[in-house]
């Protein structure tokens, strides 16, 4: 979006490029609101759990010592058709000071009311950027920081770090940060920055694990394990070489840790949307972590915990083969000694 465009008062942001539509929802937030006026003007909603009549109330009310009103509607297409309609109303005559913003992995039911919500506002797609489209993305971002990159290190960066933005702008942070004031960066500053282990299979293998399918999550492990050796360019007769089972052993214990965190919010009756605003995540990632949590118990999650730090000390003291040991690892998280009571289900 650009700074100079005006604020609608309404928006409905979708898709699966997450990242994306989070850096929108930032743009218009500190765009409305000073961390000051925040306090008493934002207000974030559910479309799962909030009525169409909250946010509506919200919506209506003049902002107090500023000049806009953010309310934040995620999940919206988890609502109703008796919600959309009360905010169909709203959006006939919407308050100019307010900048309703909703976000949804699918338009939804919201689909045919498209009309309506552009006749005020504006609805955008996110998808999921693949290809050249990737690609641009992240010379663009690394654009952003004074430098460029390679057509070759920017395609490096997609093979070994999956198509998540998150993580690819994580690794160019630390790229950025490595070569200095170096301006031009090349495949040859990147390679053994970014991960030999595509983060995309670590998260399917924590998926896995969360939801307790041994049968997947020991064919994901296999599969990662054997990805010690990452091919790119045939021509430059080389590939990278690593070890995948520190990362995994991070990665799997990080999992473990933000699925506690967010039943530590659930548990205070806090919902979906503050959990993420409170501790920086995706909606879309806090709902998954919801759905995963009931798996585990709040000892069953510590265990988790100490048994990858275990499994961490058993690989760097040589006390057996590392892969019968995340073989084992695995098992165990699976088949946790603490399930949860069907109250937690």
């Amino acid at each position: 979006m650009k700074a100079k465009e005006n604020i609608y008062p309404v928006y409905f942001l979708y898709g699966p490029e997450d990242y994306l539509i989070e850096e929108e929802i930032q743009e218009l937030l500190n765009r409305t609101l000073s961390q000051k006026e925040r306090a008493l003007n934002l207000h974030l909603f559910s479309g799962e759990k909030n009525s169409g009549q909250e946010i509506v109330q919200a919506a209506q009310t003049i902002p107090m010592f500023s000049r806009y009103r953010f309310v934040l509607v995620s999940e919206a297409d988890e609502m109703d058709e008796e919600k959309i309609g009360a905010l169909l109303k709203y959006f006939e005559n919407p308050s100019p000071t307010t900048c309703l913003v909703m976000s949804a992995q699918t338009p939804a039911l919201w689909k045919k009311h498209r009309g309506e919500i552009e006749s005020t506002g504006r609805m955008v797609e996110y998808p999921r950027l693949k290809g050249k489209a990737l690609a641009t993305w992240i010379k663009s971002r690394i654009g952003e920081r004074g430098k460029s990159l390679s057509e070759e290190a920017a395609e490096y960066f997609i093979e070994v770090t999956g198509d998540h933005l998150h993580d690819l702008d994580n690794a160019l942070e630390k790229v950025v940060l490595s070569v200095g004031d170096k301006k031009a960066i090349r495949l040859s500053d990147v390679e053994g920055i970014a991960s030999d282990v595509k983060v995309s299979t670590i998260f399917d293998l924590t998926d896995a694990i969360g939801h307790q399918n041994l049968e997947k999550a020991l064919g994901i492990l296999e599969k990662a394990m054997e990805s010690k050796s990452v091919s790119f360019k045939k021509e430059e007769g080389g590939s990278k070489t690593g070890d995948p089972v520190p990362l995994l052993l991070s990665m799997m214990a990080r999992q473990y840790r933000m699925i506690w965190r967010v039943k530590e919010f659930i548990s205070q009756k806090r919902g979906a949307g503050e959990a993420a605003k409170g501790l920086g995540m995706s909606p879309w990632m806090v709902k998954n972590l919801i759905e995963q949590g009931k798996s585990f118990s709040e000892s069953s999650l510590r265990e988790g915990i100490l048994k990858c730090h275990q499994t961490d000390l058993a690989v760097k003291r040589g006390r057996g083969s590392k892969e019968l040991l995340m073989e084992k690892l695995v098992i165990d998280l699976c088949r946790p000694v603490n399930p949860p009571s069907p109250a937690f289900r």
